[in-house]
C-alpha cells in the first residue's frame, strides 16, 4: 500500500515538473525573431500592415518627423493602432457630451500632434541593454528634448527570477521627480534594429499622448 502511495506521489510530482518545465521553456526561449530589419524605421512600420496604420497616417501629416525616422539615428517607441483608437474614442466621447464635432487623425491640430509624437522619438540608439540599471535610464526626445525614462525588465518565469521575456517600461516623467506622477507603458516587442535606428513596440493598452491627448486636442 505504501509503495502504491509513493508511486502516485512520484507520478504527480513528475507531471507537475514536466508542466513547469514546459512553461519555463516557453518563456525562457522568448526572443524577438525579427532582430534586424533591412530598411528604415519608416519602412519597418509600413511593412506591418494592420498594426501601425494610424501611426503612419499621423506621420504623413508630420513630414519633418517622418523624414527624421527615415534618415537619422533615432530610437522609436512605436504606438500601435489600438493606442490611437483609445485616445480618439476618449476624446470624441468628451466632445460629444460637450456638443462639439468629432475629431480624427486627419483633422487634429498639427502643432499638438507634432508635440505629442516627439515623445516617442528618442535621440540616438537606445537598445535594452543600455537601460539595464536598477533605476533605468533617462533619455531625451528628438527635437524638444523632453525628459523621458526607459527601464529594462526581465519577467519571472515559472519560479525562475528574471527568466522570462524582456520588457521595457517607457515613461513620460511629466518633468516630475516623483515616479508616482509618471505615465508609463510596457513594451510588447523590443530591439528591432533598422538601417536608421531601433524600434521598440509599445503595448496595446497605451493611450497615445501619455495622458495629454485630451487636454491638448480638445480646445
Amino acid at each position: 500500500m505504501k509503495q502504491i502511495k509513493s508511486l502516485l506521489v512520484y507520478t504527480a510530482a513528475l507531471v507537475l515538473l514536466m508542466s513547469s518545465c514546459s512553461k519555463y521553456d516557453g518563456y525562457f526561449d522568448y526572443e524577438n525573431t525579427e532582430k534586424v530589419f533591412q530598411g528604415t524605421s519608416i519602412n519597418y512600420l509600413e511593412s506591418k500592415k494592420g498594426t501601425f496604420d494610424s501611426l503612419l497616417l499621423a506621420l504623413n501629416r508630420l513630414p519633418e518627423l517622418k523624414q527624421a525616422l527615415n534618415d537619422q539615428e533615432l530610437t522609436f517607441f512605436a504606438p500601435t493602432n489600438a493606442s490611437f483608437q483609445i485616445a480618439i474614442n476618449n476624446l470624441n466621447l468628451v466632445r460629444s457630451n460637450q456638443g462639439k464635432s468629432k475629431l480624427y487623425i486627419q483633422n487634429l491640430s498639427l502643432v499638438e500632434l507634432d508635440t505629442l509624437m516627439t515623445k516617442y522619438m528618442v535621440k540616438g540608439i537606445v537598445p535594452t541593454d543600455s537601460m539595464n540599471r536598477i533605476d533605468g535610464l533617462f533619455v531625451e526626445t528628438y527635437k524638444i528634448s523632453h525628459p523621458m525614462h526607459a527601464q529594462r525588465i526581465k519577467e519571472d518565469a515559472s519560479g525562475f527570477v528574471s527568466g522570462g521575456m524582456e520588457l521595457v517600461y517607457y515613461s513620460d516623467t511629466k518633468d516630475n521627480n516623483f515616479i508616482s506622477q509618471w505615465n508609463r507603458i510596457a513594451s510588447q516587442a523590443v530591439n528591432i534594429y533598422t538601417t536608421t535606428g531601433i524600434v521598440h513596440v509599445l503595448g496595446s493598452k497605451h493611450e497615445f499622448g501619455f495622458g495629454d491627448f485630451l487636454t491638448r486636442m480638445n480646445k
